[in-house]
């Protein structure tokens, strides 16, 4: 299975940043564009022929990472050549599972970022 990364809402002068970043990992890495936003994550990175748009809408999101077809160990290398170039606080990220493969990107940031503010109480990027 391909080890995809999807990024979302990053700036035109942070995508070849994170690509150099992730290069080294051999991992494919695809930003996605705001017309392909709404189509489910799974599909978006390979993992299932699902690809119709979403019809529940979510909300605009923030800036999401989203990996699919990862092992925990390639999670740990992602993670750790994030927080080097300081990406790692304004990003939100999250791993494709059986339950949000057919999730669009702004669906999974919603819960994601709900998720992260009942365990730490705060909003992401804050300290």
């Amino acid at each position: 299975m391909k080890k995809t990364v999807l990024l979302y809402n990053f700036s035109e002068d942070e995508l070849p940043k994170v690509r150099r970043v992730l290069l080294p990992l051999k991992f494919t890495v695809k930003n996605v564009e705001p017309e392909s936003a709404d189509l489910p994550v799974g599909y978006l990175a390979g993992l299932t022929d699902e690809g119709l748009p979403v019809e529940e809408k979510a909300e605009k999101s923030g800036k999401l990472l989203v990996m699919g077809g990862f092992l925990n160990s390639d999670i740990d290398k992602l993670l750790a050549a994030m927080r080097k170039t300081g990406f790692s606080k304004d990003v939100l990220k999250a791993v494709i599972t059986p339950t949000n493969a057919s999730w669009s990107g702004a669906q999974l940031y919603s819960e994601i970022l709900r998720e992260h503010e009942v365990m730490t109480g705060k909003k992401p990027g804050k300290e």
